[in-house]
This record gives structure tokens, C-alpha cells and sequence, in this order.
């Protein structure tokens, strides 16, 4: 952020003179459309809060389906926003819309990395049944968003341990089977009880496949979103 500020106040040095005031009527005029566009976006993301907000506690599952086709037909179709597009790829999860959700997703990956995003992207096409080939090529991109944060994480804080269970996951997951005693390893690296037995659902999520079908089975699908 530093960095673009200061070439932000380069550009502004160099170019000066082709600027307009802070009170000509273009800059007033991109004020007002950048207000107006803000506000645009807080209303999506203050739909969608209250939409959840109600479903947990008032509304029906139909009621609530109904809001939510009717907020993203609101979102344009050319949104770029990344606050929008996440709430964007949560309405569609909400109403199965895999393929849909997958397409914001990688809009998503592309503007900023996340693990736990690219897992998702995994299991989607698990539950869409791709082509085996695609979900493992899907694996072997996430291993990689994992990496960038364990180097970003203190080795003493838990955060790293479950960085790098998701590493290691992510690479069994690849087909590379080596990974399996390594996850072992971080189950007898703890000796917090509810640490460990976090640690062993997750292994058995991962090695058995009723409870991978399990999850599969949870998340809603529909091939037809229009």
C-alpha cells in the first residue's frame, strides 16, 4: 500500500498540471459516481447480512432462497469489486450454483490468494463430478497458496500447524501418498486433547470416504441457475 501511494504522489508531481482542481466539475462529478457506487456496493453486502441474519433466525429456507436470486440479479454481471464478488460467490453457494460460484472464485484467486479458497475450488468440482484429471490439477494449485502463508506465519503460533496440515492435505489430496505420515506427524505433534482430536476429524474427513461423501453430500447443487 505504501508502495502505491508513494508512486501516486510521483505520478501527481509529474503530471500536475494536467489535473484538475479538487473543485472542478469533473472532480465533483467522480466524487458523487464514487459515493454512489460505494453505497451501491454496501447495499449488496448489507442485503446479504440481513438475508443470513433472518434465515438464522426467523426466515424460511424458500423465503430466503427467493431474496437471494433476487439480490444477484441486482450485482452486475461485470462487477470487479472483491468485496462484491465474495458476497457474490456466497449467494451463489447458497443456492448451489457451483459452477457459477467456481467462476467468481477464480475471478477472486486472481485479485488475491487464498488456501482456503482454492480448496473450495477442489470440492466443487468434486461435487460438480469433474473429470478426476481437473480436481487433481485443482490439488496441485493448493498446495502453493498454503506455502505462501506458512512462510508469513510464526512457527510457535497454532495458526502454522493448520497452515501446514492444509499443505499437506492438499498434497495427498494430489495423489502424492507420502503426505499421509506427515499429517500423522502433526496429530502426535499435539498434546492438547481437543487439539488433537480437531486434528484427528480432519484426518479422518480426509482418509475416509463416507466422510468426505459426507461433506460432498451437504453442500447444495443444482446444474440449473438460471
Amino acid at each position: 500500500m505504501h508502495k502505491v501511494l508513494a508512486f501516486s504522489l510521483v505520478s501527481l508531481g509529474l503530471s500536475a498540471c494536467n489535473n484538475h482542481t479538487d473543485d472542478s466539475p469533473s472532480k465533483i462529478i467522480n466524487t458523487k459516481d464514487n459515493q454512489n457506487q460505494h453505497k451501491s456496493n454496501n447495499n449488496y453486502i448489507y442485503e446479504y447480512n440481513e438475508i443470513i441474519y433472518k434465515l438464522n433466525t426467523e426466515q424460511d429456507q424458500t423465503t430466503a432462497h427467493l431474496r437471494f436470486k433476487n439480490l444477484l440479479k441486482k450485482i452486475p454481471s461485470n462487477e470487479n469489486n472483491l468485496n462484491i464478488l465474495k458476497t457474490k460467490r456466497k449467494i451463489l453457494v447458497h443456492l448451489g450454483c457451483l459452477n457459477e460460484a467456481y467462476i467468481v472464485t477464480e475471478k477472486i484467486l486472481a485479485k488475491t490468494d487464498s488456501s482456503k479458497l482454492q480448496e473450495m475450488q477442489c470440492i466443487f468440482l468434486s461435487k460438480m463430478k469433474r473429470d478426476p484429471y481437473q480436481i487433481k490439477e485443482c490439488y496441485e494449485k493448493t498446495p502453493n497458496s498454503y506455502l505462501t502463508e506458512i512462510n508469513l506465519i510464526p512457527k510457535a503460533a497454532l495458526r502454522y500447524q493448520y497452515a501446514l496440515w492444509g499443505h499437506y492435505a492438499a498434497m495427498f489430496n494430489a495423489g502424492h501418498i507420502e503426505y499421509k505420515d506427515k499429517l500423522q506427524e502433526i496429530i502426535d505433534y499435539h498434546n492438547i486433547e481437543d487439539h488433537k482430536k480437531t486434528y484427528q476429524q480432519m484426518y479422518k474427513n480426509i482418509m475416509d470416504p463416507h466422510a468426505f461423501q459426507k461433506r460432498l453430500d451437504a453442500i447444495p447443487y443444482t446444474s440449473n441457475c438460471r
